[in-house]
């Protein structure tokens, strides 16, 4: 047999208790937090556990488990080199002479030249470009514009270019080669 008045006792300091874990847990994010920004500001984990009185090994868990280092972030990406590829043609940089990048496009100096042809209307019939027909609704994989009467579009497999885009991307193969 269960008393009511105890029960009532058990479940109103169960409910102060979950309250108080919750503000334990806000409370000790908070302050990882704020160790972490010290760091981060340029503390040294030495420094941080001197003034805090705790050990270096504590500083250090703190601190990766709030985030980590600004030194972890650029050490991890440091080494760490894509292989970049041009996106019409999917040559490595190391294949091609030059590689331009857009956002998140990339087009070498060949696939420039052949997209100039296209937009001309001289590309060979074996290419992949085509200049876009009236009334696409396809847009440039560099400047995200929509054809108009004085901008064609070049159509690839993977990616559009304007013929705005190629002028400069003309001009960057020529500043470049000089």
């Amino acid at each position: 047999m269960i008393s009511a008045e105890l029960l009532k006792k058990a479940q109103s300091a169960g409910a102060t208790l979950a309250d108080s874990e919750r503000q334990l847990q806000l409370a000790r994010a908070d302050y990882h937090a704020i160790v972490r920004r010290m760091h981060l500001a340029g503390g040294s984990l030495r420094e941080i556990a001197d003034a805090l009185g705790l050990s270096h090994q504590r500083v250090q868990q703190i601190v990766r488990d709030a985030g980590g280092t600004w030194w972890r972030r650029v050490w991890r990406t440091r080494n760490s080199k894509r292989d970049l590829i041009c996106t019409w043609c999917v040559r490595s940089s190391t294949e091609v002479s030059k590689l331009i990048a857009g956002p998140d496009v990339f087009i070498c100096d060949s696939c420039v030249e052949a997209a100039e042809r296209a937009a001309r209307g001289t590309q060979l019939s074996s290419g992949s470009l085509r200049a876009a027909r009236q009334g696409e609704r396809s847009r440039c994989s560099f400047c995200s514009k929509r054809r108009s009467g004085e901008r064609t579009l070049v159509i690839g497999p993977a990616a559009n270019v304007c013929t705005e885009c190629l002028q400069t991307c003309r001009e960057i193969l020529s500043l470049s080669s000089s």
